[in-house]
């Protein structure tokens, strides 16, 4: 009766995923065809609709003035147009803006702040203004595309289930900001369980303990499933505990206060030995740093096809300390200039930890539950067999007797 419970609740989690999914698949193209916002769908941009230029009054005093840009796009397609917005803060009128694009032959940009996709290429859009006799200006990077995905248009523009579609390197990448994994923290036990629901990557756990905490900074990258792979990189804690860990130890993803900023770019192996780059999350605040590509990796130890080069900026010199400790306990080894970063090896300078991973792997031997798992299926099929044979041996039996 367990078991069967157990079989039950996953079927029905299964359907509540796809479902989900398949609703807020939906949604968003129902608000592309018909322009009806779902409620579900979390937008990207905040103030879509409103004018392309807006003034907010100063919260305080000493508030300096400040400009500020934002789209529901992050690409635009050859010979389409794009609407950007500027926000103004610390202000009373609203100034007049100025906007330029930095290519003029990739995309152009009107007094409005229409945008014009012209090439397939990057382009940083500026909007400029001059408040109490000081200028002040912002960019914002657009990728200009040569055709248009209706999938792809909606994953950068809405998450579905907590995921979404960047044009600029053409990956996939979790919302950390808003993904519901937050809620699920981390443990050994979601390594050990990977294989067998087609992950196959390595990965790094670096520990430490910083102000009364257990940390937990993780490394992954390798291959997800058969179409994608890809890198990550994970920050998790708990409350300080002298109880060793174990398979069932889990670590809660981080408050915001204990968010820290990094950066992460992935770099392929190619047929003739060189590293292609994939892609480059920015740099920012994450809890949960992810990157994904379409594609499968060749070699029978997928994951030694890529390197990720990262940058983690910790909370002060102390905690970058007791990280940088951390990473030379799991084989990674110092140098004294960020230029001479290779292969498993980091720098760190004040509270920045700038790295290079290739090699190191710390996953577990998951053979022996493999080889359990199979004598537990056969031994199960073994005696679903020997059932069937009983039973016809019955009925033989039973026939003889009654003739």
């Amino acid at each position: 009766m367990k078991k069967f419970s157990v079989k039950l609740l996953s079927f029905f989690f299964a359907v509540f995923i796809a479902s989900s999914a398949v609703f807020a698949v939906t949604a968003a193209v129902n608000e592309e065809m018909t322009g009806t916002k779902a409620p579900a769908l979390q937008l990207v941009d905040r103030l879509s609709g409103q004018d392309a230029v807006r003034a907010v009054p100063a919260k305080a005093k000493d508030e300096k003035p400040a400009i500020a840009i934002s789209s529901e796009h992050l690409s635009v397609t050859v010979g389409r147009r794009i609407q950007l917005h500027a926000t103004v803060t610390g202000v009373s009128e609203v100034p007049e803006i100025t906007w330029t694009s930095s290519d003029e032959k990739v995309a152009t940009v009107n007094e409005k702040g229409k945008v014009r996709g012209k090439e397939a290429g990057k382009v940083i859009i500026t909007a400029s203004c001059e408040v109490g006799g000081k200028k002040l200006s912002a960019d914002f990077a657009l990728n200009v595309v040569t055709s248009s995905n209706l999938i792809k248009d909606l994953l950068e523009k809405y998450q579905v289930l907590s995921y979404q579609y960047s044009y600029i390197d053409d990956y996939y990448y979790t919302n950390d900001k808003e993904a519901w994994q937050y809620n699920f923290g981390y443990g050994p036990i979601y390594d050990i369980a990977a294989p067998y629901i087609l992950l196959e990557y390595d990965y790094v756990r670096v520990f430490f303990t910083y102000e009364e905490k257990d940390w937990m900074i993780q490394l992954w990258k390798g291959q997800y499933g058969l179409i994608f792979y890809g890198s990550e990189i994970g920050i998790y804690n708990k409350k300080q505990s002298e109880e060793p860990d174990n398979i069932f130890t889990f670590y809660a993803c981080p408050p915001e206060e204990d968010w820290i900023k990094m950066e992460m770019t992935l770099y392929h192996q190619q047929l003739d030995g060189s590293y292609k780059r994939e892609f480059t999350r920015p740099y920012g605040d994450y809890w949960w740093c992810t990157g994904f590509k379409d594609g499968h990796l060749r070699i029978e130890e997928p994951a030694d096809e890529l390197r990720m080069v990262g940058r983690l900026t910790l909370k002060d010199k102390e905690m970058a300390k007791l990280f940088a400790a951390g990473l030379e306990e799991c084989g990674f080894t110092k140098v004294d200039s960020k230029d001479k970063v290779d292969d498993d090896s980091f720098y760190i300078k004040g509270k920045d930890v700038y790295l290079q991973w290739q090699d190191i792997n710390e996953a577990e031997n998951t053979m022996p539950i493999k080889v359990g798992a199979g004598v537990i299926i056969a031994s199960n099929i073994l005696s679903f067999i020997l059932s069937i044979l009983s039973f016809f041996s019955l009925i033989g039996l039973g026939a003889l007797f009654f003739i």
